[in-house]
């Protein structure tokens, strides 16, 4: 069901469906092993070795034949690793995982491209951490072929089955509370960007040194307060300093939660999927005297989701979408998505894609030396930013049309200037 919603999404072009890791080493990957590995985990997880075929009924996933599986590109410059970067990539011609190499005097700079239909951000990190693996153990076992994950789970059930039966009735009611929130009354304070729903695309990023991620913990810490809370607080009064025709709209934040770290017990989820759900931070009309006063109430809203069964609302969204066809599937996201524009009610995003590794992304013995994940380009006027971390920095980054760089720019900094020194 999380395939067809974000095949959907890309359809209805809410944005270009792709999620990427770069990964910068101070030393050089042998090529030749790499390319053995990012084929050898077409077949390791096997829906990134297939396309996606779409039909009025369902999707399904189709083998890719042997001619179509090369996912390994070499650039030759910056500017060809950039335009690697911002190309999207299309799944129904697959594969689902890419990979750009650009060598650069000794210091190789690597990134994989997941198509979002396969994966979130957590399955991205599964994806790197396979074919590092892969790679790891192909230097002393050139022949080595890993075993096909032919029966993990890719779906939500995964999740709901570990669920109580006497949690759902707190599950309702926290469905009921959320519904109400967002959607009494409409209107909602957002981002305004100039529309384009069309590449060029660009990247926008801006990165937390380890030192000031430190002292950030270190004051949430003294309020109760995590590093996530600190940015969705930041976020919230950085767009209540920008102007717009929802200038009467209440303050929310539309945010992602992993829910392998919450309910499945392990680190990873079953197979390569999507696995993340929604939550929603309402704050009204005032989104707090000061930043202390904003990062009181997120905080606190978040300490009450955490310990009541987070993101596990859209349980009561399942039984329609099942119901639904692809068609039906596409004609209702393109209903719902027209009514939320027309009412001014599209909150902006973040999505905290969590930390990455080391020991995850270490090929064979030369760990990155950075990394981040970079989130799907969003196309206004929807907008959404993430969060991911590496070796105790914080990459904040967005994608979008390249007419909606500068202002994104310009509100990036206002976050970062929102947040304490």
């Amino acid at each position: 069901m999380a395939d067809m919603a974000l095949m959907c999404w890309d359809e209805l072009r809410l944005g270009e469906m792709m999620i990427q890791m770069e990964l910068q080493f101070d030393g050089e990957l042998d090529s030749e092993r790499l390319a053995r590995a990012l084929d050898l985990v077409l077949d390791a997880q096997p829906v990134l070795g297939c396309r996606a075929e779409i039909h009025p009924d369902r999707m399904v996933w189709r083998r890719l034949p042997a001619e179509e599986r090369k996912n390994l590109a070499g650039a030759d410059s910056e500017s060809d690793y950039e335009n690697f970067k911002i190309s999207p990539i299309d799944s129904t011609a697959g594969p689902q995982v890419k990979a750009c190499l650009l060598r650069t005097g000794g210091r190789d700079r690597l990134l994989l491209k997941v198509a979002h239909q396969v994966a979130d951000a957590g399955g991205v990190k599964e994806v790197a951490e396979d074919v590092a693996a892969i790679y790891s153990r192909l230097e002393s076992e050139p022949g080595y072929i890993p075993e096909p994950n032919l029966d993990g789970c890719r779906d939500w059930m995964q999740v709901y089955r570990r669920v109580p039966r006497y949690a759902y009735p707190k599950i309702f009611l926290n469905f009921l509370r959320e519904n109400r929130a967002v959607m009494i009354p409409f209107a909602t304070r957002a981002l305004q960007l100039p529309e384009a729903a069309s590449p060029p695309v660009a990247y926008i990023t801006r990165l937390l040194s380890a030192d000031r991620v430190a002292a950030l913990s270190e004051y949430g810490r003294a309020r109760g307060a995590t590093l996530n809370d600190m940015v969705a607080a930041a976020y919230i009064r950085a767009n209540a300093a920008s102007g717009g025709p929802e200038d009467r709209g209440r303050h929310r934040l539309h945010m992602t939660i992993d829910l392998r770290q919450w309910h499945l017990g392990s680190a990873r989820a079953e197979g390569i999927c999507n696995l993340s759900a929604f939550e929603y931070i309402s704050l009204g009309k005032n989104p707090g005297l000061d930043f202390d006063d904003t990062l009181g109430r997120v905080s606190s809203f978040m300490r009450a989701r955490k310990a009541n069964w987070p993101g596990l609302n859209q349980v009561f969204h399942l039984p329609l979408y099942y119901r639904l066809s692809y068609e039906g599937l596409l004609k209702f996201f393109k209903s719902y998505m027209a009514f939320m524009t027309k009412k001014h009610n599209f909150p902006n995003t973040l999505t905290n894609m969590g930390q990455i590794l080391p020991e995850h992304v270490t090929f064979d013995k030369l760990a990155p030396s950075s990394a981040r994940l970079l989130v799907p380009p969003i196309y206004p006027p929807a907008f959404g930013a993430g969060l991911s971390g590496y070796n105790g920095t914080i990459t904040l980054s967005a994608g979008a049309p390249e007419a909606a760089k500068a202002a994104i720019e310009a509100f990036f900094d206002k976050i970062l200037s929102e947040l304490p020194e």
